[in-house]
């Protein structure tokens, strides 16, 4: 493995400028005592270094998105009293460091990008060039509006870096939001590669603008766009399905052409800078994590048999060897007692003791066994946006488009089976039905991905599907009830604004409903 991207010295030149903003706030600025916008904008080294610096300020893999499935019926945290423990307990307040974290980070990326489009045009360098890099830094500043949009709904949209006390615009609304990212990432993807080669993996490119494009257009009820943009990615040609679904989350599989946008780390990296934390946050106890994530029973039984059908139907479920003769995507998501990674072997035996797993099941995606006992960081990418959740996309747009699914809705989601050597989708599915199945697809394939409190929230099914029972299994093996969960419809569909911002703000920002 490789150094994918400088991102040391592109964040020591980010940060080094005048212009970037202060940790409390997006509005606030540091000193000007270190590398100056005069000596800084001239050459094309410069421009794509500060342009490099932006990818640090992505959305935390860790606590912003995995952890996201604890607020959906796949996952609880561990860790109860944190605040990821009262997001999914339905008990949090406006206060929640959450919401901070995510809207400080993204205004970071925003303010960032920003400051490149009021210098590009000082920098000398190739206009082709300077086109591309532009695109790539739309790009970004989508991404960044796009996970506020997920989140919070309709936001502040900026046309250029605040500067100290100066007023805060009011916030847009979610559609004028949506259709902002859009306009943002039609403008870059005429401007970038359909696909990046292994030595810039990781960079935006044209697939990845029209995958968030289907992403937006589809939790926006918008099928036609979605099933367009989706179809877009489709066809290039460029994009496939990695034919091992377990090493796809490995670095094995790092440079692969499912992977569209990603987070990339160091070989064996020295700090939290150049590396990850996720196997830190989500393996076993024993392994040195700290098990953060709990898989539900409920998450575990929506596996199908190798048959296809559910354990409900199939004649090879037993319940006595449960985990047997099941789909593959469940031993590569999630341990049950007993299964390894590299010469580690997980149990629940200290289950529900405030530091091992509440439910007897931990996340598996994503663990390195190669980076077993989690001595340092770890270096497998993050996967933001891939292939899979294209086609499922494209079939589910496309299926709402329909009066009834037809081939190409078959075919799409039928690859994403077959590579796991599940049978394709039985024949003569109705529109419900079909939806039904692709609804499931996307769960059980993207699970711990950040997906599925998304999707829930787009089908509205999120309060159902939090306000199940929680069950999980005991060291013998046995069901038991973990919790019931809370979650209120007219409030919990938005995540707060955060009070800080609120506040600072001085009654420009407006709350979303009943957050307090």
């Amino acid at each position: 493995m490789k150094l994918k991207y400088h991102f040391l010295s592109g964040l020591i030149l980010a940060c080094g400028l005048g212009l970037s903003s202060c940790n409390d706030s997006f509005l606030e600025r540091n000193p000007k005592d270190q590398l100056s916008d005069i000596s800084f904008w001239k050459t094309a080294d410069d421009a794509t270094k500060y342009a490099t610096g932006i990818y640090l300020y992505l959305i935390e893999p860790e606590n912003h998105t995995i952890m996201t499935d604890c607020y959906t019926d796949n996952a609880i945290p561990v860790h109860v009293g944190a605040e990821q423990g009262v997001l999914s307990a339905g008990t949090a307040v406006s206060s929640n460091p959450h919401f901070l974290q995510l809207w400080q980070a993204a205004y970071e990326t925003i303010r960032r990008c920003q400051i490149f489009y009021e210098h590009i045009g000082e920098v000398s360098m190739n206009e082709k060039a300077k086109a591309q890099l532009t695109a790539e830094v739309q790009f970004l500043e989508a991404f960044a509006y796009h996970n506020l949009w997920k989140y919070m709904g309709g936001v502040p949209i900026l046309d250029h870096p605040l500067q100290l006390n100066e007023p805060l615009p009011a916030r847009s609304s979610a559609e004028e939001t949506y259709e902002y990212v859009v306009k943002l990432l039609d403008k870059a993807a005429p401007n970038l590669p359909e696909i990046r080669t292994a030595a810039d993996h990781g960079k935006a490119s044209a697939g990845a603008c029209y995958a968030l494009k289907a992403r937006m257009a589809f939790y926006n009820h918008k099928y036609d766009v979605a099933e367009a943009a989706a179809e877009q990615v489709m066809q290039t040609g460029k994009f496939g399905l990695y034919p091992n679904y377990g090493d796809l989350f490995q670095p094995v599989a790092e440079t692969c052409n499912e992977i569209l946008f990603d987070r990339e780390y160091v070989e064996n990296p020295k700090n939290g800078n150049e590396g990850s934390v996720i196997g830190l946050f989500f393996s076993p106890v024993d392994f040195g994590g700290w098990e953060a994530l709990s898989p539900t029973q409920d998450m575990v039984d929506a596996y199908p048999c190798t048959d296809g059908k559910s354990i409900a139907e199939s004649p090879l479920y037993n319940p006595a060897k449960p985990f047997e003769n099941r789909d593959p995507r469940l031993a590569y998501s999630i341990f049950w007692p007993g299964t390894t990674c590299g010469p580690m072997t997980f149990n629940n035996k200290y289950m529900g003791d405030g530091s091992h797993t509440r439910t007897g099941y931990c996340m598996r995606k994503y663990i390195n066994p190669d980076n077993y006992g989690i001595q340092n960081y770890d270096w497998t990418n993050f996967i933001y946006i891939r292939y899979a959740e294209v086609l499922l996309t494209y079939a589910e747009a496309r299926n709402e488009n329909l009066s009834a699914p037809d081939v190409k809705v078959y075919d799409a989601v039928n690859q994403i089976r077959q590579r796991v050597n599940l049978p394709g989708l039985k024949e003569g599915l109705s529109k419900d039905q079909m939806r039904d199945a692709i609804r499931l697809e996307r769960r059980l394939e993207l699970a711990f991905e950040g997906i599925h409190l998304f999707d829930t929230r787009s089908y509205r099914t999120t309060e159902k599907d939090v306000t199940k029972p929680v069950y999980g299994i005991d060291p013998d093996g046995k069901k038991i009830l973990i919790e019931t969960r809370k979650f209120n419809p007219n409030r919990d569909y938005l995540w707060a604004i955060p009070l800080k911002e609120i506040d600072l703000s001085q009654g420009v920002l407006k709350q979303n409903p009943e957050w307090d």
